[in-house]
């Protein structure tokens, strides 16, 4: 071979190589770029399939937060209707005490009927107040001399006794037409404004 055809090939197979290489390089981009295609591709995908998860969990949440806000309700309207019951309940207990407590008024105004107060009547140390009222009692009414025991049925001081403090007397009569009738006897009477005593109603709290 002439040296003219050797440089001739050498200069073929140079351009084949750098052709081949060329191509190669070529080859090599566009798969880079599909790569990255690829991988874009990907990319999406898997963030599509993240939305649809995050979409799917919060479809469950909210249908969670549906059921509870339901339940919620629910639970509200039965204390509301327990609440109302408990109102009427309460209503009605209220009224029933308001009359067991009038009733009760009534019996302890009825039971003080039999009863008047001494006020002003002074303590003595050691005292025997009912031999002291039924002497009183027999001063204000002489006819009462012989009976007083069965007139008079009980008789106490009212309260703890203090210091410069004279506390009330209760005299509870057998029957009311005495207990009338020396009220009306004491209204002026000498004795009592001798001693600077005053016989009252003997009235509950209430009415006081």
């Amino acid at each position: 071979m002439t040296s003219k055809k050797k440089n001739l090939a050498l200069s073929r197979s140079n351009d084949t190589t750098d052709d081949h290489e060329a191509h190669q390089l070529l080859k090599g981009r566009i798969r880079g770029r599909k790569g990255k295609k690829v991988l874009e591709a990907i990319k999406q995908l898997t963030d599509k399939v993240d939305i649809g998860t995050q979409l799917q969990q919060n479809s469950i949440m909210l249908t969670s937060i549906a059921k509870a806000v339901e339940f919620n309700a629910a639970e509200i309207k039965d204390c509301k209707t327990q609440l109302q019951s408990t109102v009427r309940d309460v209503s009605d207990v209220k009224k029933d005490n308001a009359e067991l407590m009038e009733r009760v008024l009534e019996l302890e105004r009825y039971k003080r009927r039999w009863n008047l107060r001494i006020r002003g009547l002074k303590e003595k140390e050691g005292e025997d107040i009912r031999v002291a009222v039924a002497d009183l009692l027999v001063k204000i009414s002489r006819s009462w001399s012989s009976s007083i025991n069965q007139i008079v049925d009980s008789v106490h001081r009212i309260g703890r006794r203090e210091e410069n403090k004279t506390r009330h007397v209760i005299i509870q009569f057998t029957q009311r037409l005495h207990r009338d009738a020396l009220w009306r006897m004491t209204k002026d009477h000498a004795i009592c404004k001798e001693l600077r005593i005053s016989f009252i109603e003997d009235l509950c709290k209430a009415d006081r």
